[in-house]
């Protein structure tokens, strides 16, 4: 599969806007008001966000981000630190769906992430019913952390990516 991920230029906002409408999307994501929100503003320090491109075909929409310690401490992920990094993904095209764009993607970000030393490991949350967004984080090579209270959205599974350790011969 032909795949990349290109910065989101303003003329992607349309797309992405019309996914976030979507029910499918809704389903998981809730009312797309303050992500349209936070997509028409810049992204902060330490934030990041593109267009999911398949086989030539923009499909979905990828963020990553090093999280506050707020934001940790809120979700009781006391023992994580600030240094990771956090993905989240989102595959708007229906058809996309079950194709493994999501976990080729969630692979392709944490490889990059993974090559800064100083990332430690690569997180990823979803809802404990969004079956599709788990399969393509454990398919990624993401491993079941633990549950947690994702306030003020509820019960997700946090899924890590620890470095793969290189092996001397």
């Amino acid at each position: 599969m032909k795949l990349r991920v290109l910065d989101v230029t303003g003329d992607d906002l349309p797309l992405i806007e019309q996914w976030l409408q979507t029910d499918r999307v809704r389903q998981y994501r809730g009312d797309p008001g303050e992500n349209i929100r936070q997509l028409h503003s810049a992204p902060g320090t330490g934030h990041w966000r593109a267009i999911i491109e398949a086989e030539g075909r923009k499909v979905g929409l990828v963020l990553w981000q090093h999280p506050t310690r707020q934001e940790l401490d809120v979700a009781g992920l006391t023992d994580i630190p600030e240094s990771v990094i956090d993905i989240d993904i989102m595959i708007g095209e229906q058809e996309s769906v079950g194709r493994g764009v999501g976990s080729a993607t969630l692979r392709l970000v944490a490889e990059n992430a993974l090559a800064d030393p100083a990332v430690p490991f690569v997180i990823g949350c979803a809802r404990n019913d969004n079956l599709a967004s788990l399969r393509a984080f454990a398919k990624a090579g993401f491993r079941r952390d633990r549950e947690f209270d994702d306030v003020p959205y509820g019960r997700h599974v946090l899924m890590a990516c620890h470095r793969k350790e290189t092996q001397e011969a």
